[in-house]
């Protein structure tokens, strides 16, 4: 592991990285498309899978904005010290 996703583990503090969660995202969603097929299963059931892909995909982009804002800011950093040694 390098410093940069390092520094977004740590900043993570154990929480999942947005590859993870877009994961969970997709497993639910295969799940979801399934029960949609499934004329038994309650209407309810559905809203709440529906509701639970949408908190995942919600948490999916605000995670990736992180560890992309983590990227940048690192690499800005780096590349400013790299201008001032010259």
């Amino acid at each position: 592991m390098d410093d940069v996703e390092r520094v977004i583990e740590e900043f993570l503090d154990g929480k999942p990285r947005a590859a993870a969660l877009r994961e969970l995202r997709q497993a639910l969603e295969l799940k979801l498309r399934r029960l949609e097929d499934d004329p038994s299963t309650p209407p309810e059931q559905l809203q709440e899978l529906r509701e639970q892909v949408r908190v995942l995909y919600e948490e999916e982009l605000i995670t990736q904005f992180v560890e992309d804002s983590i990227r940048v800011t690192l690499s800005a950093d780096a590349l400013q010290r790299q201008i001032g040694e010259y």
